[in-house]
């Protein structure tokens, strides 16, 4: 106690209270002196450990300001060695409430020291715990065992290797008609037609937001353009996903504990202690769940591509995919919400489609397996999931009453002079070779009567010395409609979208004398304040409003 209380002296130690927290484990005579009741061999223990100029405690408390200001982990650290001599009962160490109370002074936060040691036995070599009781040995723990193992067995292939069979056992699959796990190259991904696929990138190829020329654009790229065989045809049915630079490292680390943990477990010849083995199991639990939770934060970066017609250049979109579950799921889920992919499709879509990119051929019509070829093949084209996607909603085109100016017909073939099969209305599963018809190449029904009963058959003594029923001709077309409305039901987040569609494919085919108007109905059961009032009124006006007013 005398070494104690000068040592503390000569570093004008102000504490109000001697507590074995402040005893000075770094000076020597005392360290010495202190040994005298544990056995050999604590030396490095300590200076390690417990206290000194290259000691785990003094580091944390370095890297931590809120633990600098209190030398909460050095002051921990010391308050467990005071406490690991042996017991006549053979109880080991120290529980946490005493560790506290040997070290917060009055005024002090005691829970300051409850985090330190915490952080501390995460790291210490030979602080061990079991339950709420805290101790040194002279024997590593298994932490340090298993952070050497971390760190010298395994390196970040074995880690990717251990993350690539977790993403691969996933079996939600979303929209997606398959997932390529880990693709290096353009041999990694099949060029098949029967829908999209997610292609998630080597953990190397990462990503950020922004960075046009990142190595997962690069290898994307690459996949894009080529396949094993040559180049890719059907590249408007992948999709890439990208590990986020900034928490890849993260992972690996994680990946890699949780390989040391498991080998401790299934490592018989270690024999380990019960307290031990309970340990080894619980961080085994904790690093996996750790490392399914880091693959849900590293691979959220959706890359889609995407280009104009008559352009070669590649455009690549970005799209955060955070939402909770598998990674495919979620993908999935984000890209059908901002329609970058499309699970369910419409007859009028589809007739926009053909419009705009003059698909129709010289007869009018087009067959349904080219059509989804050109979905397939084009990334100028809307993403489609999958063929079943589009050919659902050539079955039910004629959804609606006005199925003649917004979708098409449909007919099982042509046979070189006439369409066979022909269907209008009716909601008809479509065939591969089957054909969509543009309504102006659908022939008009002729207008047939039938002869009335006692009359006599037109025959070769008819008019006409024909057989069969008489058949008229076509009533002349009536007066041509002159006035067209047409009102929608605008998305706030896809507005701006949806008003160049229909600038696009309807107001541009009505010729010039077209007026559009803009009508803005909003609610709100709490009202709107009167900075909200004045804003949207001042920018209302400035953007020639000719009416808006609040109620």
């Amino acid at each position: 106690m005398a070494l104690a209380i000068s040592q503390l002296w000569q570093r004008d130690d102000r504490s109000l209270l001697i507590m074995p927290g402040n005893l000075p484990m770094d000076f020597g005579l005392l360290v010495s002196d202190m040994k005298k009741y544990l056995e050999d061999g604590w030396d490095p223990v300590i200076k390690a450990d417990v206290d000194g100029a290259n000691s785990l405690p003094l580091r944390i408390d370095r890297d931590n300001s809120h633990f600098a200001r209190l030398s909460a982990a050095r002051r921990a650290a010391r308050t467990v060695y005071m406490g690991s001599a042996p017991r006549p009962d053979g109880r080991r160490g120290v529980d946490l409430k005493s560790v506290v109370l040997g070290c917060a002074q009055p005024g002090e936060s005691p829970d300051q020291f409850a985090d330190a040691l915490r952080r501390l036995s995460g790291e210490a070599t030979h602080l061990y715990v079991d339950g709420a009781q805290y101790w040194y040995s002279l024997i590593p723990n298994v932490t340090r065992i298993a952070a050497d193992r971390a760190s010298s067995n395994y390196d970040d292939r074995d880690a990717d290797d251990e993350v690539r069979r977790r993403i691969g056992a996933q079996r939600d699959r979303g929209a997606f008609a398959a997932v390529q796990v880990f693709a290096e190259g353009p041999g990694d991904v099949p060029d098949n037609d029967d829908g999209v696929r997610l292609v998630i990138l080597q953990p190397d190829a990462t990503h950020s937001p922004n960075d046009e020329n990142s190595p997962a654009v690069a290898l994307a790229e690459r996949i894009l353009a080529q396949r094993e065989a040559g180049p890719r045809v059907n590249s408007n049915l992948v999709v890439f996903l990208a590990a986020a630079a900034n928490r890849l490292t993260e992972l690996r680390g994680a990946t890699r504990m949780y390989l040391a943990w498991r080998s401790i477990v299934n490592d018989g010849s270690m024999n380990l202690t019960a307290h031990q083995q309970r340990q080894a199991d619980s961080k085994l639990a904790e690093t996996s769940k750790q490392v399914d939770s880091l693959i849900a934060e590293t691979f959220t970066l959706a890359l889609t591509p995407s280009k104009q017609p008559g352009t070669s250049a590649i455009e690549w979109q970005t799209t955060r995919a955070t939402a909770p579950g598998d990674p495919a799921e979620r993908t999935s889920t984000k890209l059908v919400g901002e329609e970058k992919l499309i699970g369910t499709y419409s007859g009028v879509r589809i007739r926009m489609d053909l419009d705009r990119r003059n698909l129709w051929s010289e007869h009018g019509d087009v067959a349904a397996n080219k059509l989804w070829e050109t979905y397939a093949r084009f990334p100028y084209m809307p993403r489609l999931a999958n063929r079943d996607v589009l050919y659902s909603a050539i079955a039910n085109r004629a959804s609606t009453i006005t199925w003649l100016e917004d979708t098409f017909a449909y007919a099982e073939a042509h046979d070189g002079q006439r369409w066979v099969g022909l269907h209008t209305d009716e909601a008809v599963p479509p065939a591969a070779s089957g054909l969509l018809i543009h309504p102006a190449r659908v022939p008009e029904a002729p207008e047939v009567h039938e002869t009335p009963p006692g009359a006599p058959p037109d025959g070769p003594d008819g008019p006409d010395g024909s057989t069969g029923p008489r058949v008229d001709p076509p009533k002349p077309t009536s007066r041509l409609p002159t006035q067209f409305y047409a009102q929608f039901n605008l998305d706030p987040v896809r507005c701006i979208k949806q008003l160049g569609d229909i600038a696009d494919n309807i107001s541009s085919k009505l010729g010039p004398d077209v007026e559009l108007v803009l009508e803005i109905r909003a609610k709100s059961d709490e009202g709107f304040d009167e900075s909200t009032r004045r804003t949207v009124s001042e920018n209302a006006n400035s953007l020639g409003a000719q009416s808006s007013e609040f109620e």
